[in-house]
This record gives structure tokens, C-alpha cells and sequence, in this order.
């Protein structure tokens, strides 16, 4: 081989290491990111689950309190409510005002007929579709 050519090789080849050389520097640095990365899901997994229980309970008392807070307002309304005189009085005579129900026979008697109208309906229209259908077979096509 001449000079010339192992020249050339020895730069081709440091040229590939300065080349393999960047990209393992590269690679290196990919893996620290991913690794810092890692640490910090793994230290806020870990605040995560010690919060847990804090967030929880006061959820749940949040909840407690406002369901606590709805009925005592409700109670006091209710309470305010029975309190006046329209409501004893509206209390006292809702006996009277009951609507009298229909007797039993009658409404037997608007059932059954209310069944016959339906059977008559549905018959009329059967037989008027069959009329409709039967008279345009028999009639002959314009044209022909």
C-alpha cells in the first residue's frame, strides 16, 4: 500500500471514531434525561401515594359538611314552613278536598269500550286497505 492510501484510511477511520464518538455522547445523554426523568415519576409517585390519604379525608369531610349543611337548611325551611297558618290550616282540611274516584264498573265499562273502538278501528282499516289493493289489480294499466 502506498502513503498515499493509509493516509486516507487513517482519516476515514478517525473520522468514524469523531463520528461514533458523538453519537455515543448523544446516547449518553438520552439515557441521563431518561433517567433523571424516571427519578422524578418515581419521587412524585411516591408524594402521590403519602397524599393519598390527606386529599381523601378531606374529600370525604368536604362532603360530610356540605351534605350536613343541606339537610340543616332544609330542616330549618320545614321547620319555618309548619310554622305558619296557611300550612296548619292547608294540613287541617286536606281530608275534604280528596278528588272522589270513579266507581269501579265505570271504569270497566270505558275500558271495554275503549278495546271495542280499537278492534273496530283496526278491522275498518284492513278492510279498506284490501278494497284499495283488490280495485287496482282489477283496473288495466293506461297504455297496454
Amino acid at each position: 500500500m502506498s502513503q498515499g492510501t493509509k493516509a486516507a484510511l487513517e482519516e476515514h477511520r478517525s473520522g468514524l471514531e469523531r463520528r461514533a464518538n458523538v453519537i455515543r455522547s448523544r446516547l449518553l445523554r438520552t439515557v441521563d434525561a431518561l433517567d433523571h426523568r424516571r427519578n422524578q415519576i418515581q419521587e412524585i409517585g411516591h408524594h402521590a401515594k403519602r397524599l393519598a390519604l390527606p386529599v381523601a379525608a378531606a374529600f370525604v369531610g368536604v362532603v360530610v359538611l356540605t351534605a350536613g349543611a343541606a339537610l340543616g337548611v332544609r330542616a330549618l325551611f320545614r321547620q319555618r314552613r309548619e310554622r305558619r297558618i296557611e300550612y296548619r290550616l292547608s294540613k287541617a282540611l286536606a281530608p275534604l278536598r280528596r278528588e272522589k274516584r270513579q266507581p269501579l264498573w265505570q271504569e270497566v265499562l270505558r275500558k271495554v269500550a275503549l278495546t271495542a273502538f280499537g278492534i273496530l278501528a283496526s278491522e275498518l282499516s284492513k278492510r279498506g286497505a284490501r278494497v284499495l289493493l283488490v280495485g287496482r289489480a282489477e283496473r288495466p294499466l293506461l297504455g297496454r
